[in-house]
């Protein structure tokens, strides 16, 4: 099997990448597949993520950290591998640039505010720049989503004008999703049977499906 490589990246901060990189990690583990991660941020947010969980013996994905431009460069050399996942973004910057090279895939979590739509324009043209060298197919993920609310609704229909898709799942805001992290567990594993747990296995099974990765 292939080495998929999915970037979750938009240059906008506290969109919620780290969150969604670490729950996607572990479900990727609990697939039995081989995982890293790598931390392209300089807060290293998943890099502490996974000391937390090796301190508490939870299952282990690998993780590095690289905040130079060499992204693409690098993650060629990473062998053994089933899944790697790189947390991207927070500012335009060669780094982020480089990220997005590197995917297979890239998906940007976007929140259901206007700032979050006029921020994925500049998202997008990095990625048209990218695609200039090689292929890569790229969704918005809806993330803190308050269900219900006129302002998520103006926003998917503003997301909808973009040339990119929009997941079907959407993450909803959630205590969870934050209490979880600080214990070093994904909320499948701090709570099972919650809501956020459930959101994240059909994100999980929605990526799988465009992905067509199989074990």
């Amino acid at each position: 099997m292939r080495t998929h490589i999915l970037v979750i990246g938009n240059e906008k901060g506290g969109t919620g990448k780290s969150t969604i990189t670490a729950n996607l990690a572990v479900q990727a583990l609990r697939d039995d597949l081989r995982v890293l991660v790598i931390d392209a941020d300089t807060q290293q947010s998943l890099v502490d993520f996974r000391t937390i969980r090796a301190e508490k013996d939870l299952p282990q994905f690998q993780a590095v950290s690289i905040t130079k431009p060499t992204i693409h460069k690098d993650a060629k050399n990473f062998n053994g591998f089933d899944l790697i996942l790189i947390d991207a973004g927070g500012r335009i910057t060669d780094t982020f640039r480089s990220a997005i090279m590197a995917a297979d895939w890239l998906f940007i979590p976007v929140l259901p505010s206007q700032y979050d739509v006029w921020s994925a324009q500049t998202t997008i043209k990095i990625l048209e720049e990218a695609r200039a060298f090689k292929t890569i197919p790229a969704g918005f993920v809806m993330n803190q989503v308050i269900s219900n609310t006129r302002i998520s609704q103006e926003v998917l229909g503003a997301l909808q004008e973009f040339t990119l898709p929009v997941l079907d799942t959407k993450l909803c805001s959630r205590v969870a999703y934050k209490q979880s992290i600080g214990e070093g567990k994904a909320v499948i594993e701090y709570e099972p049977d919650g809501k956020a747990a459930s959101e994240v296995s059909t994100l999980w099974l929605e990526i799988k499906k465009l992905i067509e990765i199989s074990k």
